[in-house]
């Protein structure tokens, strides 16, 4: 079998630069031969990787939660001025049915003060007519009819 041969290895520099992190936190990865290990640098560089997709999730789910307190606050308002306003619609809807009775007594008012008037007309008329029929007699007796 063939030795594999040492790890492989990059310099601090490269390392610092993979990880982006300043030479002298790179340079403590470093072993005794002054480089460090590609795996080390794998290694931190995918945690590094999920750091950043934590934090791009923390800051998705501060966003997030921003909004969900807006929409929140936005629904909450909503079904007050939905609770306003079905009171509103019930107070016009007392008021309309109100007002119909209103013009419902109105009408009947109106129906009995022109029945009133019919009658009075009649009994105008029919008082004329008396008188007439009277004054008629009256001329009848004057001349002797």
């Amino acid at each position: 079998m063939t030795d594999p041969g040492p790890d492989p290895s990059i310099s601090v520099e490269e390392a610092a630069l993979f990880l982006g992190v300043p030479e002298r936190e790179a340079g403590d990865l470093a072993g005794a031969d002054g480089r460090v290990q590609l795996e080390k640098v794998r290694s931190l560089a995918g945690s590094a990787a999920l750091g950043l997709e934590l934090a791009r999730a923390r800051e998705e789910v501060g966003r997030l939660s921003g909004q969900l307190k807006e929409v929140r606050a936005s629904n909450a308002r909503l079904q007050r001025e939905l609770k306003e306003s079905v009171a509103e619609r019930r107070r016009l809807t007392e008021e309309v049915l109100d007002l119909r009775a209103a013009a419902e007594e109105r009408l009947m008012l109106m129906e009995r003060i022109e029945h009133i008037s019919r009658v009075e007309q009649d009994l105008e008329e029919s008082s004329s007519e008396l008188d007439r029929l009277r004054g008629r007699r009256l001329l009848d007796r004057l001349l002797n009819r």
